[in-house]
C-alpha cells in the first residue's frame, strides 16, 4: 500500500464503524504504538500523539493498514491471493474445496468441544505432530466477571481442552501473539471468528511476512455476531440466571444455557440483540471466508461440525486427521438444514456492508455486492 498509514486506517475503518476489533493492526505494529481498548477498538498510544496520528506511520510505516482485514479492497484482494480468482456474486460464503460434517472420534475431545470437537482435534494433532508449537485462541477468565473471555496461548492438549467451546463475548485472539513471541514460538495456529480469520489473507496478500511465516493454520468460526458481556449478564439476571453459574452457551436460533447444577435453559435470542457488539453490526462475513478451514455447529445434529475446507493447507490438515482415524467425516449435503443456514446467514451478513461508510475522499472499500 505504501502511501497510507494509521491516519487513513483510523478514518476509513475505525471511525466509520467498519472496524471489527480483530486487533490485527495491534498485533502487527512493529513499534507497539497501537493499543487496544476494553471496548474492542485499536487506539494510538503514547504521549504527544493525536488519536489519528502515528509518528512511525507518518514517516512511512504502513504495516497496520496491510494487516487490517477491512481496509479498502480487502475482499477481492484476499480472494485473489488465496484462491487465485475473484468470486462470483452467488458465492455468498466464499470459495471451498469441500464441505463436510465432521466430529472427533475420541469421546473426551468430542465432549469437550462445542459441537463435533473438530477444532480441538486439529490443534491437538498439530501439536502432537510438531506442525505447530502453539495456538492462539480464547480462555474463560474473570476479567469483567464470571464467564468472560480473553486471548490465550495454548501449547499442549490440556490447554486445548481447557479452552474448548464457544463464548459469545468477544475475544481478540490475535493479541495472544505477544505471548507466543515472548515464548519464542515459531509455528502457530490461529483460531478466531470470521473477522480474525481474514488475517489469513491479509498477511499473504499484503506481505506481512513476519506473521505469514508464523501462522501455519487459520481456523475460522462461523459467526453472525457477538454480544457485550454486560448485556448478556443483564439478560440472564432478568431471567434468574447468574452468569457465574453458566458453564456452556450455544446459539442455534435461540440462546441455550447449561448451568453448574446440571440444568438447562433456553432464552429467546431477540432479547440479546440490543447488546450486539458494535464491531459486529457492519461485518459482512458470517462464514469465515478467508480461513484455511471454517467451522460451525449450525446443523440439525449438535454432535457434528459443519466444516468448510478452503485452502490447500487446510485440505492437508483435514486429510491428516481423517487418515489418522481421529476425525470422521461425511458430506455436508447430508445435512440440508446446515447447508440452508450457511447460505441464508451468509447472505444476511453480506447485506450489512455499507457502500457509503467511508469519507467521500477515501477509496471505497471493495466488497462484491449481492446479485
Amino acid at each position: 500500500m505504501g502511501d497510507v498509514h494509521w491516519r487513513e486506517l483510523y478514518h476509513e475503518v475505525v471511525d466509520t464503524g467498519l472496524c471489527t476489533g480483530c486487533a490485527a493492526c495491534v498485533m502487527a505494529c512493529p513499534r507497539d504504538v497501537l493499543g487496544y481498548t476494553d471496548d474492542y477498538f485499536p487506539v494510538q498510544v503514547g504521549e504527544g500523539h493525536a488519536y489519528d496520528q502515528c509518528t512511525i506511520g507518518d514517516r512511512g510505516c504502513d504495516i497496520c493498514t496491510r494487516a487490517c482485514p477491512r481496509f479498502r479492497n480487502w475482499e477481492s484482494d484476499l480472494d485473489e491471493v488465496l484462491f487465485g480468482q475473484p468470486r462470483d456474486r452467488d458465492q455468498v460464503y466464499g470459495f471451498t474445496r469441500s464441505i463436510l460434517l465432521t466430529r472427533a472420534t475420541d469421546a473426551g475431545i468430542h465432549e469437550a468441544g462445542q459441537d463435533g470437537g473438530l477444532v480441538s482435534q486439529l490443534l491437538i494433532w498439530g501439536l502432537d505432530n510438531d506442525m505447530i508449537d502453539g495456538a492462539l485462541t480464547s480462555a474463560i477468565v474473570d476479567k469483567r466477571g464470571p464467564f468472560d473471555s480473553e486471548p490465550a496461548l495454548v501449547t499442549d492438549k490440556a490447554g486445548v481442552l481447557a479452552t474448548a467451546g464457544s463464548r459469545y463475548t468477544y475475544s481478540a485472539n490475535p493479541l495472544a501473539m505477544a505471548d507466543a513471541e515472548e515464548a519464542g514460538l515459531k509455528q502457530l495456529a490461529l483460531v478466531g471468528m470470521s473477522c480474525q480469520s481474514s488475517i489469513n489473507g491479509t498477511v499473504e496478500a499484503y506481505g506481512v511476512n513476519k506473521y505469514k511465516r508464523k501462522i501455519a493454520l487459520t481456523i475460522g468460526l462461523l459467526c453472525s455476531k457477538t454480544f457485550t458481556y454486560d448485556g448478556q449478564k443483564q439478560v440472564l439476571a432478568e431471567h434468574g440466571i447468574a452468569i457465574g453459574d453458566v458453564v456452556k452457551v450455544n446459539i442455534k436460533g435461540r440462546y441455550m444455557v447449561w448451568l453448574r447444577d446440571g440444568t438447562y435453559q433456553e432464552l429467546p435470542l431477540k432479547l440479546f440483540h440490543p447488546y450486539t457488539r458494535p464491531g459486529c453490526k457492519l461485518c459482512p462475513d458470517f462464514a469465515a471466508e478467508h480461513a484455511d478451514i471454517s467451522t460451525g455447529g449450525i446443523g440439525a445434529d449438535d454432535n457434528w461440525t459443519l466444516t468448510l475446507v478452503r485452502t490447500e493447507r487446510g485440505e492437508e490438515w483435514m486429510k491428516g486427521v481423517i487418515d489418522a482415524g481421529l476425525v470422521e467425516a461425511r458430506p455436508g449435503e447430508d445435512d440440508p438444514v446446515a447447508m440452508n443456514l450457511l447460505t441464508r446467514l451468509s447472505t444476511v451478513s453480506r447485506k450489512r456492508w455499507p457502500t457509503d461508510a467511508v469519507p467521500a475522499d477515501a477509496v471505497a472499500p471493495g466488497l462484491l455486492p449481492l446479485a
